[in-house]
C-alpha cells in the first residue's frame, strides 16, 4: 500500500541511497519531471564558466610521471589540484574534500572514485561529482590535455580559490501541482530535495522540521558548542528560496494518513502529498533516574542545547554520562572550559563496543591528560539537588560526584511516535520496518 509513496530514512542516509530512491521510484510516471533544462541556476560555490581569456594553463607533470591508479597533487597558479590517471587517461579535480576540507591525496582511489580519508565521502574523479555521503557539494573539475609527453591542466581564474561546487538545479514551474513532502530537517531531507531539483523535478517540495534553523551540520554541535548558527548551516535560507524548496521550521508532524495522503501538523493544519519522505531521524535519550528533572540536567539535541551546555559549564563542574561519541566529544570540548569534568561509562573503556578496547584505552588516556576523571563500569543511580538545581551525582559504585551540570549522551530514540496510528509499521524499538530499498509496502 505504501510502496512508491513512503520512504523512511535515518538522517545519516547515503547520497547514493537517496538518489536511487529518487530515480527509481519517485520519478516513475511523474508528470512533474522535465527532460529539458529549465530554470537552471548556478549553485553556491559553482566554478564559473568563463571565456578563453579567463583560462590559465600550466604544465603540471610528464605523462610518464603517473601510472594507472595513481594520484598526484599538482599546482596551477599556486592552487593545489588533484591529478589522477586511470585507464591511460588523466583527470583533474579539486584537491580538498568538500565536506571538511581533507586532502584527497591521502584518500583511496578505487576505479573512477576517490574516497576522502576523514569521513569516507566519495567523488567521481572525471566529473568531480559527489557520489557518497557525508558531504553535499561536488568538487570543481578541470580540463586536462596531454601533448608531447607533457600534462597540462587548464583552470578558470575565477574558480581557482573554490574547492567545492553545487550541481545545477531546476526550479518549480507554476501550475505543476505534484507535491513531495519531506518530514524532517536533516541532511537526508535536504539531499532528497536537492537530488529532485538536480534531476529536473519541477513540482512542489515542502520540508517540515521542528527545528528553529534550516538543516545544520549536527556532528559539529558536540565538538564546538560555541559556534554561531551561521557556521553550522548546510545551506542558507537564500538557497532554499533560490531553488523553490519550501522550508517550514518549528512545525512537527503529529500523524500520517497514507490512504488519504495527508500529514497533520502540530498547528492543526493538513498537508497533502503525492510522495512522502520520512526522515525524522532520532532524538537524544534522556536520563530516567531520580533527580533527572532537576535544573542542570541536559541532553544535546539542538543548536540551542549546545549553546546552553556551553554557557552553563564554563567555570563550573560537569558530569558527562555515556562514554561513546557524543559523551567523549562533549567531555573533550569542556575539558579546558569547565572547572572539572567527570565521565561516567558502563563499560571498561570509552568506545569499547564500537571501536574496541585498544582505541578506547588510548582516547581515555588522552582525556585523562586533560584532567577528565573517568568512572568506568559504573552508572548513575540518582541525581541529588538543592533548591531545584543539580548538586551531586550518585553512582552504582557508591561514589558521589559533586557537579553543577549533568550532560547525558546515552543513546537515541527513533522519532516515530507520530506514526503510531498511521498504518506505518514499526518494531518494538519504534523503528520503521522497511525493505532493502527503504520502502514499506
Amino acid at each position: 500500500m505504501l510502496a512508491r509513496t513512503t520512504l523512511w530514512l535515518k538522517n545519516k542516509a547515503t547520497s547514493s541511497f537517496v538518489q536511487r530512491y529518487v530515480q527509481r521510484f519517485l520519478f516513475s510516471g511523474t508528470s512533474a519531471l522535465s527532460g529539458r533544462k529549465t530554470n537552471m541556476s548556478q549553485g553556491q560555490g559553482q566554478a564559473p564558466t568563463g571565456q578563453d581569456q579567463d583560462q590559465v594553463t600550466g604544465m603540471v607533470c610528464l605523462e610518464s610521471d603517473l601510472q594507472d591508479g595513481q594520484m598526484k597533487e599538482v599546482e596551477v597558479e599556486e592552487q593545489k589540484i588533484l591529478l589522477v590517471r586511470t585507464q591511460g587517461l588523466y583527470s583533474a579535480v579539486g584537491s580538498k574534500c568538500s565536506h571538511y576540507g581533507a586532502p584527497l591525496i591521502k584518500g583511496a582511489l578505487v576505479g573512477d572514485r576517490v574516497r576522502c580519508p576523514f569521513h569516507g565521502a566519495c567523488f567521481n574523479i572525471k566529473t568531480g561529482d559527489i557520489e557518497e555521503y557525508p558531504g553535499l557539494d561536488c568538487l570543481p573539475s578541470y580540463k586536462v590535455k596531454v601533448e608531447d609527453g607533457k600534462v597540462y591542466v587548464s583552470v578558470n581564474k575565477k574558480s581557482l580559490k573554490l574547492y567545492k561546487r553545487v550541481k545545477d538545479m531546476s526550479c518549480r514551474v507554476p501550475g505543476v501541482r505534484h507535491t513531495v513532502l519531506l518530514i524532517g530537517g536533516g541532511p537526508a531531507s535536504l539531499l532528497c530535495a536537492e537530488t529532485l531539483r538536480q534531476n529536473r523535478y519541477e513540482g512542489r517540495i515542502v520540508m517540515v522540521t521542528r527545528d528553529t534553523l534550516p538543516p545544520i551540520d549536527k556532528p559539529k554541535l558536540s565538538k564546538a558548542m560555541h559556534l554561531e548558527s551561521t557556521s553550522l548551516l548546510l545551506r542558507t535560507t537564500d538557497f532554499f528560496q533560490q531553488h523553490d524548496i519550501e522550508l517550514w521550521t518549528q512545525k512537527e508532524a503529529v500523524s500520517v494518513n497514507p490512504v488519504e495522503k495527508t500529514v497533520k501538523l502540530n498547528d492543526g493544519s493538513l498537508q497533502n502529498y503525492d510522495q512522502l519522505l520520512i526522515s525524522t531521524g532520532c532524538r537524544a535519550r534522556p536520563l530516567s533516574c531520580p533527580g533527572s528533572e532537576l535544573e542542570g540536567v541536559r541532553i544535546l539535541q539542538s543548536y540551542e542545547d549546545a549553546k546552553e551546555i556551553h554557557q552553563s559549564c564554563v567555570g563550573k563542574k560537569a558530569v558527562v554520562v555515556g562514554a561513546s561519541f557524543i559523551g567523549m566529544e562533549v567531555a573533550s570540548y569542556l575539558a579546558d572550559k569547565a572547572a572539572s569534568v567527570a565521565m561516567v561509562g558502563n563499560c571498561s573503556y570509552p568506545f569499547e563496543r564500537s571501536l574496541g578496547p585498544e582505541i578506547g584505552k588510548m582516547t581515555m588516556q588522552m582525556l585523562e591528560e586533560s584532567k577528565v576523571k573517568f568512572y568506568m563500569n559504573d552508572g548513575v543511580v540518582e541525581i541529588r539537588g538543592e533548591n531545584g538545581k543539580v548538586k551531586e551525582v550518585v553512582l552504582k559504585s557508591g561514589a558521589v560526584v559533586e557537579t553543577d551540570v549533568v550532560i547525558a549522551g546515552i543513546g537515541v530514540i527513533p522519532n516515530s511516535d507520530f506514526l503510531k496510528e498511521s498504518q506505518v509499521e514499526v518494531d518494538s524499538r519504534k523503528a520503521v520496518i522497511i525493505d532493502k530499498e527503504g520502502l514499506q509496502h
